[in-house]
């Protein structure tokens, strides 16, 4: 269960929302600035899914007994 927001966190939330809706149509309007940023999201996301296998890995070997 979440807790109750007060009315000056819903109001910086909605604010801070709203700038972010801002960026995306200034990045989505400016055609190098979205294909730069589609290329950064697919590096990040190459790099979290080779982190992702690793920790795969750690998680299913089995912890040696003395």
């Amino acid at each position: 269960m979440t807790p109750k927001m007060t009315a000056d966190e819903k109001r910086w939330r909605a604010e801070s929302d709203a700038e972010t809706m801002a960026r995306y149509e200034e990045i989505m309007s400016d055609a190098s600035r979205k294909r730069a940023a589609i290329s950064a999201a697919k590096a990040k996301a190459t790099d979290l899914n080779k982190r992702a296998s690793a920790m795969n890995k750690v998680a299913s070997t089995k912890a040696k007994k003395k």
